[in-house]
């Protein structure tokens, strides 16, 4: 298997924080098929995780995913995470 090395620009955007659910997860990526979506996901510390529909992480439940956002809800509320917009 071939080693890669992070661009820094991604390496930069996978490590800042966001907004969006008090910083608590970040959204890095989506990936899969439309039938079998999945998202990779940081959560606060730093561990990364791949999601898909119905799994719980950080105490909500991940409701949807599309291209470049996934939708998590505790309580009967859902809220949309996004990826962070690429720097101009």
């Amino acid at each position: 298997m071939a080693q890669y090395t992070t661009p820094a620009q991604v390496a930069q955007e996978a490590t800042q924080t966001t907004n969006d659910l008090g910083g608590a997860v970040t959204l890095l990526g989506t990936f899969g098929s439309q039938s079998e979506p999945h998202a990779l996901l940081k959560l606060r510390g730093g561990k990364t995780t791949a999601v898909s529909r119905g799994d719980t992480i950080a105490g909500q439940t991940v409701v949807a995913i599309e291209e470049g956002r996934v939708a998590l809800a505790r309580n009967g509320i859902a809220r949309w995470l996004t990826m962070p917009a690429p720097n101009s």
